[in-house]
C-alpha cells in the first residue's frame, strides 16, 4: 500500500527540477516576447504591467536563491534596518511629515480638476475612469496614473449626485 507520507517525500525531490523547467521556459518566453516588441511599439498598459510584473518577480527569485540560498544574508529581513544615525531619523520623520501634507494638497487639487471637469459638462465620470486606465501613458510619470486610480476609486461615488439620475454615465 502506498502511503501519502511516501507520495510527499517523492515529490519533494522533483520540486527543482520542475522549478530549473519553468525558469527555462519563462527565459524561453522573455525571449520570444522580446524579439516580438519594437522598440517604438505603443503597447497597452495592462500588457506592460504584466511584462513588469513578470520580471519583478523573477528578479525576486534570483535575488532569493543568489543571497539567500547561498547563506549571505546575516540579518532578518523582517526587521528594518537602522538609521544611520539618530538625527537621520528625525530628519526623515520631518521630511516625510512635509511629502504627506504636499501629497494631500495635491490630492485635493485632483479630485478638484476631476470635480470640474464633470460639473462643466465637459466629460462624464466614467471618462475619467476610462482616461486613467486607457489614456496614453507617457501623459504621466512612473506612479501617478495608479495615483490618480487611488483618488477616483475614494471619490467615484460623490460623483453620482451631479450626474442625472445618480448614475455616472451621462
Amino acid at each position: 500500500m502506498i502511503k501519502l507520507k511516501d507520495l510527499l517525500k517523492e515529490d519533494s525531490h522533483k520540486e527543482g527540477k520542475m522549478a530549473k523547467h519553468d525558469a527555462m521556459e519563462c527565459a524561453s518566453d522573455s525571449k520570444d516576447v522580446s524579439d516580438m516588441i519594437k522598440d517604438d511599439m505603443d503597447l497597452p498598459e495592462w500588457l506592460e504591467a504584466k511584462i513588469t510584473k513578470s520580471a519583478d518577480y523573477m528578479n525576486s527569485v534570483k535575488d532569493y536563491l543568489t543571497h539567500h540560498m547561498s547563506g549571505e544574508v546575516t540579518e532578518d529581513l523582517d526587521t528594518p534596518a537602522k538609521y544611520s544615525n539618530p538625527e537621520s531619523k528625525l530628519h526623515i520623520d520631518a521630511d516625510i511629515t512635509k511629502m504627506s501634507k504636499h501629497l494631500g494638497k495635491a490630492s485635493q487639487q485632483v479630485i478638484k480638476i476631476m470635480m470640474d471637469g464633470v460639473k462643466g459638462g465637459r466629460y462624464d465620470a466614467l471618462d475619467i475612469q476610462r482616461g486613467i486606465e486607457f489614456g496614453p501613458l507617457n501623459r504621466t510619470h512612473e506612479g501617478e496614473r495608479p495615483f490618480m486610480k487611488m483618488l477616483w476609486r475614494k471619490v467615484r461615488q460623490g460623483f453620482r449626485r451631479y450626474m442625472p439620475k445618480g448614475k455616472l454615465r451621462k
